[in-house]
């Protein structure tokens, strides 16, 4: 490409465009306002709420509490919100994110769980797979970004202002590598169960298999161990009876460790589980790549040879100067438009092609 020779070429150069950017954040915080350029003034106060970000947080949040709405209507008794996101899941039953359909108190599921249940239950999900690619091939992995609860775990946890740790491309491309390993171990052990169920055998290999029979990620998926392993536990309702604890088992405790590494990872790594682990990510991003929405740049505004803004703040740690400025074909763009928000020209533009 034409425009890829005019960008750096080394994550040196990356750096140092962050540093100059950090320095300017700098300057703005810490100049006494009577110094300070008047263009920077904020001329709109209002625009510090309403804005793509805080859009995008508060509705994460009103995901995260309504596709476990159960679990509130158990604590306060509102059967008025199982009525409201009851009816959400009537018209759309499962999203492309990782949401377990088992959880006590689950209203949406994930399609990768629903689709691993479905192969091991000896069903071809013709249902799941259709509504999936509908929704990936329009709006692509916005579901990700919006509503997936993990990933606002995540974005959550990243929140602390701190500094990125963003590993060189080629790194960053070898640790992507090992969600195509898991999806294609997962899917394996997916559809050996979906034939022994056929030809009759399914019981004998499930018991085998163990906790890894009805769907073979769910061991590792932080979703599943959250809202579905955790609220089955007993727990320690004081400190008499905190012996409850010692009864949970080791595989369990692990399982706590990972969801815990998770979350304190992603306050260096944003997302760093969406990035490198979560096998639903890479099948998603099959049919993402192409979506009919997605990002592009406005190449009369935007400065690549002296701005990185856009990757700097990228969770998904998307080179985007490396895409073409009609539409940013990338696999791993969640469209939660980070970059949108934070580009200094305005350039990133969402796209329909």
């Amino acid at each position: 490409m034409a425009e890829d020779a005019d960008k750096p070429e080394t994550m040196e150069e990356d750096e140092e465009q962050s540093a100059s950017s950090d320095e300017a954040e700098d300057f703005e915080e810490e100049t006494p306002e009577e110094e300070k350029p008047k263009g920077r003034k904020i001329s709109n106060p209002l625009g510090i709420i309403l804005n793509t970000r805080m859009l995008r947080r508060v509705v994460q949040i009103i995901f995260l509490i309504g596709i476990n709405a159960y679990f509130f209507a158990a604590l306060w008794g509102q059967e008025v919100i199982t009525q409201f996101w009851g009816g959400f899941r009537d018209i759309l039953s499962t999203l492309p994110i990782i949401s377990p359909l088992e959880a006590e108190f689950a209203i949406l599921a994930g399609s990768f769980d629903t689709l691993q249940r479905e192969f091991t239950s000896g069903i071809f999900p013709f249902f799941t797979i259709g509504a999936m690619v509908i929704i990936l091939t329009i709006i692509g992995r916005s579901a990700c970004a919006w509503v997936c609860p993990m990933g606002t775990i995540q974005d959550f946890a990243s929140l602390p202002k701190r500094e990125k740790i963003r590993p060189s491309p080629g790194t960053e491309k070898e640790l992507r590598r090992l969600k195509t390993y898991i999806l294609a171990l997962v899917m394996f052990f997916t559809i050996w169960i979906s034939i022994s169920v056929a030809l009759g055998t399914g019981d004998v290999l499930k018991n085998a298999m163990n906790i890894f029979a009805d769907a073979p990620f769910d061991p590792f998926n932080p979703a599943y161990i959250l809202f579905v392993l955790l609220p089955a536990q007993d727990w320690p309702t004081s400190f008499d009876n905190l012996w409850l604890l010692g009864t949970w088992g080791a595989v369990i405790w692990l399982q706590v460790a990972f969801v815990a590494l998770v979350v304190i990872l992603s306050y260096w790594f944003p997302r760093w589980f969406c990035r490198w682990i979560c096998p639903a990510g890479w099948l998603y991003g099959l049919f993402s790549r192409d979506s009919l929405i997605g990002i592009g740049r406005n190449p009369a505004r935007c400065t690549p040879d002296v701005c990185n803004t856009c990757e700097v703040v990228c969770p998904m740690n998307i080179r985007i100067r490396r895409f073409p400025y009609q539409h940013m074909h990338s696999a791993d763009c969640i469209m939660c438009l980070d970059c949108k928000s934070h580009c200094p020209n305005k350039a990133i533009e969402i796209r329909f092609s």
